[in-house]
């Protein structure tokens, strides 16, 4: 029994070695993608530009919030300015024409620039959506509403973090080190 479990530990010893010859890197491994020993979204400075209305204001309070604890509060060679849009729809309209149902939706249009240069570097736009139930009551709204907002910008924001993060994933050579 001893040599079976010493023969075990020889046979996954060889193939680790194996793995690692081959290029085999852990899906949660560090990456190798810096610049000057730093994450390209630890150099991303966040600009929130203002919203046309109250709701407008407080999703883009939140995207912003959410973007800062993901990135954290950079004066970076990047700057990205995202404008926040809040919309919510009505569903399931009764036979007395009130809503029992809604749709919160947040579409962030975004720009991420090289403060060096002034050049483009990305643009696109994110969108996010919640559905949340209405009670009769009209405070129960105003509290379905701000936390459909609150879990919207949460997800808007890290939506938009996959897309910068990809971004930087598919570019050949960041601007930052050229």
């Amino acid at each position: 029994m001893r040599n079976f479990a010493v023969l075990t530990a020889v046979c996954l010893s060889l193939s680790a070695l194996g793995l690692t010859a081959c290029g085999f890197t852990p899906m949660h491994a560090p990456q190798t993608l810096s610049v000057n020993g730093a994450q390209p979204l630890e150099m991303i400075n966040i600009d929130m530009k203002p919203g046309k209305d109250v709701n407008d204001k407080e999703a883009g309070f939140f995207v912003l919030q959410r973007l800062r604890d993901r990135m954290g509060t950079n004066d970076g060679k990047y700057t990205l300015t995202v404008s926040p849009s809040w919309r919510r729809g009505r569903l399931g309209i009764s036979a007395n024409d009130v809503a029992s149902r809604y749709d919160g939706t947040i579409s962030a249009t975004y720009t991420l620039t090289d403060n060096k240069t002034g050049n483009i570097l990305d643009t696109g736009r994110v969108v996010a959506v919640s559905t949340f139930a209405a009670s009769s009551d009209p405070y129960g709204v105003i509290a379905s509403n701000d936390n459909a907002i609150q879990s919207t910008a949460a997800e808007a924001a890290d939506r938009l973090i996959v897309k910068l993060a990809g971004y930087f994933a598919n570019a050949k050579e960041t601007p930052a080190s050229k």
